[in-house]
């Protein structure tokens, strides 16, 4: 992403989504999923997220299968942060 205005509406997306998907932005052959950790007040104090290979999954893939799963575990540890 190269472009500051396409990457502004990224991550104003990022926000509604409140999850981020990389395919290969950041390194060749890393596809990661994120979520945020947010705190008892709502904010915002790390991320959780799990990395593949684009050899081994898609980016809908983790979608389906893994947003859930680290949504889940983003909402058990919110009372410890």
């Amino acid at each position: 992403m190269t472009d500051p205005a396409r990457l502004r509406q990224l991550i104003d997306q990022v926000r509604l989504d409140d999850y981020s998907v990389d395919c290969e932005e950041h390194a060749l052959d890393v596809l990661a999923l994120a979520v945020s950790l947010r705190g008892m007040q709502g904010r915002t104090v790390a991320a959780l997220n799990v990395v593949s290979s684009p050899q081994r999954m898609t980016a809908e893939t983790l979608r389906r299968e893994l947003l859930p799963l680290l949504r889940g575990a983003a909402r058990e540890l919110r009372p410890l942060l």
